[in-house]
């Protein structure tokens, strides 16, 4: 693993076995701030209706009084009922949303989904369920004083924009790029190893019905589509990676976004390559 020398650029790269560097583009400070005050304005919204759901509760059970005056003596079983189901609500709200939607949005909040941030782990692979519990528990501590004191002084000091939760998860927050050519993956040149596929790269007659401009793929391409698919295979990347190679060579194909079936765009890709050589 390494980090660019130029800090401004904000890159962090990471050397696969395979020989494959991945680069990434460091979420800074600006786009953090913007995720967490749409997720921060969500959840304050989401508290008060939930707020004024228990007003408009305990009016009809007649122990709204009640409930401002303290006399816990007073308040009838169902409106204690209510008051623990809001608790619990409550505090399923504080500390469970950022866990929730991070988990089956693979790394994402809508606050994050807004500013293109994600929620990777520093190996580049997605989080998994331990990484995001500990980088939120330890949310309190980054908000201290107040709105993130701690978390900002530690971002701003690490090239890595990394809050004390991030450290304490091995997490790392960086910038999605939908639109990417194959070079910002961060390709590295794989002459040094054996070409797994006998194919000649740029072969100006290579191509097949389904990829009429497959000859603009070279040997390397496909050793990066390959090295992609075998590390998903293996639960050692994740769809966001596939995402980024499929819109990359789709355009180096000149064809339509692959949608949502990335894996099988990429397959076909790599078998219309390979029967293309042996033809």
């Amino acid at each position: 693993m390494s980090n660019s020398s130029d800090f401004l650029r904000e890159e962090y790269t990471i050397d696969t076995p395979e020989n494959v560097t991945f680069g990434y583009e460091i979420a800074g400070i600006g786009s953090r701030f913007i995720g967490a005050l749409v997720d921060s304005i969500i959840l304050v919204v989401s508290l008060m209706l939930l707020n004024i759901i228990l007003g408009v509760v305990l009016s009809v059970t007649g122990d709204v009084e009640s409930l401002f005056l303290g006399d816990e003596n007073e308040i009838g079983w169902w409106s204690g009922l209510v008051l623990a189901i809001y608790t619990l609500l409550n505090f399923g709200l504080i500390w469970g949303y950022y866990i929730l939607f991070e988990l089956l949005w693979n790394g994402q909040t809508p606050g994050k989904r807004v500013a293109k941030v994600r929620v990777v782990r520093i190996d580049g692979n997605p989080v998994g369920f331990i990484e995001i519990v500990v980088r939120n528990l330890v949310r309190i501590i980054d908000f201290l004083p107040g709105a993130y004191g701690i978390g900002l002084v530690t971002m701003f000091f690490n090239r890595q924009a990394r809050r004390l939760g991030d450290f304490a998860a091995g997490t790392l927050v960086i910038k999605e790029r939908p639109e990417v050519g194959l070079e910002s993956l961060g390709r590295r040149a794989i002459s040094a190893r054996p070409a797994r596929l006998d194919v000649a790269s740029d072969m100006p007659g290579l191509a097949s019905p389904q990829f009429p401009n497959l000859h603009r793929l070279s040997a390397a391409d496909i050793d990066l589509v390959q090295d992609a698919l075998n590390r998903y295979s293996v639960g050692k990347a994740d769809g966001y990676l596939l995402r980024r190679l499929a819109v990359a060579l789709a355009a180096k194909l000149e064809m339509p976004d692959p949608a949502q079936d990335w894996r099988r765009f990429l397959n076909a890709i790599a078998d219309a390559y390979r029967q293309a050589g042996q033809s």
